[in-house]
């Protein structure tokens, strides 16, 4: 069963240092497919990590902002920062994962498996 739509997915919401440490998720469902419409940007794409692991898809994000040295800056307010956040996505197709970045959104298709017939069946006790 998949949990997508119904709501059931853990993240990795926080704080850190100050920073709301958090990959804003839209998720929609259509056409047999999941799709998860993450927020990065100003993310270079060599910066962005999507595993997945037993049902779970992982999203990490390393933004690095480099400074020139010549530069006296009198304030700097852009931090080095990792964000992850980790999804439930149940039973999916693991070879059909696809990832799409353009325009600071990350776009990450999932095709669901096959409907499983779930069979109903009273347990006898002995």
């Amino acid at each position: 069963m998949n949990y997508l739509g119904n709501g059931f997915f853990r993240s990795g919401l926080g704080f850190n240092n100050g920073e709301f440490n958090y990959l804003r998720t839209d998720i929609y469902e259509q056409d047999n497919v999941y799709y998860l419409k993450i927020e990065v940007p100003g993310v270079e794409k060599e910066n962005i990590r999507i595993d997945y692991d037993s049902g779970y898809l992982t999203v990490s994000v390393k933004q690095e902002n480099i400074y020139e040295e010549s530069n006296e800056y009198i304030r700097k307010e852009r931090i080095m920062s990792e964000k992850e956040r980790t999804f439930y996505v149940g039973d999916i197709n693991e070879e059909s994962i696809k990832a799409n970045y353009q325009n600071g959104v990350l776009t990450v298709s999932l095709d669901k498996n096959e409907e499983k017939k779930e069979t109903k069946r009273q347990i006898i006790i002995e």
